[in-house]
């Protein structure tokens, strides 16, 4: 006799599995396939990976190709190549990454909204062109960010256009945001009176808020970066207090998230070796309290040793599922710190190109919904008519029987 589970049942299973397990059982029923297609079923998936620390991967790019490692089986894990939907041969950029969604730009400039797991994608218009402010200006940069409204619930990418000027702190800014729900670009009338740097050319994504280095002098010191935080929400930005690190030496900043943390890396450099800087120390703090300038707490500290050679810069990515280690990259590698024995080694990983960037981004079955879906819906509908009317007016535009 066959045994039928209740639905609360298979729920609790369902949303613990893998997104490619979860992709194959929608093919169950039709049932199976509108609960996992649902939006009720789809937070409550990324809910429990989020709080599990799972389903967690690793997103490289280099040149026109897209790699993924999966962070859940690290040992033997191999890089493997997936197809994107901008690959016309370009080089291709990440530009962020929030619930699963990445967000692509290549050559040309498409950019789209990507889910890898799902592989479906909405392809974003194009946002104007930004004039440039003067004629003594030159230089134009572009800086990204990505991430979620929650209180809207809407995906939105902000794109930072800076201009810096040929008189010593002369800049400015310009600033756009694209909408899912509206499906196009507007500009934001907020003055950012900071020069962005170029080692954080993307936004750093933590809670609701995107994160630069900055600083209000573009001949910067040290001591004048800052870390500004732009909120998705408010749209409007705020000053995060950055630690209180030694800056004896040749030392940069770089800013991350580690867990639910926002994190900085303090790099510090010996002398040139072959053309290149080498790191001699790297500090790794985190803010155990967003925004409280106290809550800095230095965790670890790694140096070039005989187990992981030397590295030209480190910065850490991920805890691994356990907590009790962190996964580490330079452009080229991966290291891997054991928080409780101390120590580093490096991370063997088949595929892995010569140099990449890369971006954490968790598998989910996120997909984007609301306005985009009623717009583009509503004109395929208009379509629809306008075709059909065509159709009902062809014979009566002197066309004769010829019977």
């Amino acid at each position: 006799m066959a045994t039928f589970l209740p639905l609360e049942i298979i729920v609790d299973i369902l949303y613990r599995l893998p997104v490619n397990d979860l992709l194959r059982y929608r093919c169950v029923s039709k049932q199976w396939r509108s609960l996992i297609d649902g939006p009720d079923f789809i937070k409550l998936h990324l809910n429990h990976s989020k709080q599990s620390n799972s389903n967690l991967a690793a997103v490289l790019f280099n040149k026109n190709d897209i790699l993924r490692i999966d962070l859940d089986s690290l040992g033997g894990a191999a890089a493997v190549k997936l197809n994107h939907p901008i690959d016309d041969g370009s080089e291709i950029f990440i530009l962020g990454s929030c619930n699963g969604l990445v967000a692509l730009l290549n050559f040309r400039e498409d950019v789209v909204f990507w889910n890898p797991s799902t592989r479906k994608y909405r392809k974003l218009p194009a946002s104007k062109d930004v004039d440039e402010p003067s004629s003594f200006y030159y230089h134009g940069f572009h800086f990204y960010g990505f991430g979620h409204d929650p209180i809207n619930d809407d995906y939105k990418l902000v794109k930072i256009t800076q201009f810096h000027g040929e008189l010593e702190d002369s800049f400015e800014s310009d600033i756009a945001v694209y909408t899912t729900k509206t499906d196009s670009w507007r500009s934001s009338k907020i003055f950012l009176p900071y020069l962005i740097d170029l080692k954080t050319p993307n936004g750093v994504l933590l809670g609701n808020a995107l994160h630069w280095v900055a600083s209000k002098q573009p001949q910067k010191s040290d001591s004048s970066e800052s870390i500004v935080a732009f909120d998705l929400v408010t749209e409007q930005y705020i000053e995060i207090p950055k630690p209180e690190y030694w800056k004896n030496g040749y030392v940069e900043m770089f800013l991350d998230v580690l867990g639910s943390s926002l994190c900085v890396t303090c790099n510090y450099f010996m002398e040139i070796i072959v053309d290149m800087f080498w790191s001699r120390r790297v500090d790794i703090w985190v803010m155990k309290e967003y925004g409280v300038k106290g809550s800095w707490n230095k965790m670890f500290t790694v140096e070039p040793s005989e187990a992981i050679g030397i590295f030209g810069y480190l910065v850490p990515f991920a805890y691994l599922k356990s907590g009790d280690q962190v996964i580490l990259h330079t452009n080229e590698r991966f290291i891997l710190y054991d928080l409780r024995r101390k120590r580093a080694k490096n991370v063997s990983i088949r595929g892995l190109p010569e140099h990449f960037g890369m971006f954490s981004c968790m598998a989910s079955l996120v997909e984007l919904n609301g306005g985009w879906d009623r717009k583009k819906k509503k004109q395929e509908r208009q379509k629809k008519d306008h075709d059909a009317k065509q159709r009902d007016d062809f014979p009566s535009k002197g066309f004769k029987s010829v019977l």
